[in-house]
């Protein structure tokens, strides 16, 4: 249908529909676009595009979880485990590739990459490691819900928003569980990578967590504080954070097995 420009200006154009399942194929469509250029880069060893790559697709499903656009995802980690299952070792440096924002895309990706290298290095099985590389890249899905200026803000945050930001991990099982039926082990991801066994976390302050929950936790810490550089705390050396979180081992809030384990997969 042509609108003329006296129509268009005036806002006078017709309202247009598409159908769920028309606008979920066209989501398909696009991530089988990123896939085969993750593909092409894993087997060319380019590592550089394959992290720019990723990170393009993952900002593209999180812009919309509520729209189905994650179910693409399992995909993408199929990819992604099969091109570098023998060589794990380049996921160990993965991560360590800057880009020029740090932003939660970012951070999820690196999260999953290390999350994979520790899976590679203790021998998980393929389908365990697919899993649990997945549930690394969504484990903050619920920030996409939390507000922008409090995400983004250049300062310590007040405990109001403090408070808003705790919602995140909830948000986030709700998103994987409910809305994108992704599997409940992909979901204690996300809702409890926040939890610490001494009962100190949130947010449901709960002792007894998950084996993806415990490492996604010690991961997202370290991976946090290494990379992450904010106008009131900069980015801290490797050696630092893991001694750092050592004293959290000693505290009760990690599992020491696999904090020790982590830390040999860095290596």
């Amino acid at each position: 249908m042509e609108i003329n420009e006296i129509r268009a200006d005036e806002g006078m154009r017709p309202r247009l529909y598409i159908q769920q399942s028309d606008r979920l194929e066209a989501i398909r469509e696009v991530h089988k676009g990123f896939n085969q250029d993750i593909a092409r880069s894993i087997e060319t060893g380019d590592v550089t595009t394959v992290k720019s790559t990723l990170c393009d697709l993952v900002a593209e499903t999180l812009a919309e979880p509520r729209a189905g656009m994650l179910q693409a995802l399992p995909g993408t980690m199929d990819i992604l485990v099969s091109g570098y299952s023998k060589q794990p070792s380049i996921l160990r440096t993965f991560a360590t590739i800057s880009n020029k924002d740090y932003s939660t895309v970012i951070h999820s990706v690196n999260v999953m990459a290390l999350t994979l290298s520790y899976a590679f290095f203790t021998g998980l099985s393929l389908r365990e490691t697919k899993r649990l590389g997945l549930a690394a890249l969504l484990h903050d899905v619920g920030k996409t819900e939390i507000p922008s200026e409090i995400l983004s803000a250049p300062r310590k945050l007040t405990a109001e928003e403090f408070e808003i930001i705790k919602s995140h991990p909830a948000i986030g099982n709700r998103l994987i569980r409910e809305i994108n039926r992704l599997g409940d082990d992909i979901a204690l991801g996300a809702l409890e990578h926040h939890e610490k066994l001494d009962g100190s976390g949130y947010p449901q302050g709960i002792k007894k967590i998950s084996f993806c929950g415990q490492l996604i936790g010690i991961v997202d810490c370290y991976e946090a504080l290494t990379n992450e550089e904010r106008p009131y705390r900069r980015a801290r050396d490797p050696m630092d954070t893991l001694k750092l979180l050592k004293e959290d081992v000693e505290a009760g809030k990690f599992s020491r097995r696999l904090f020790e384990k982590f830390c040999y997969s860095l290596i």
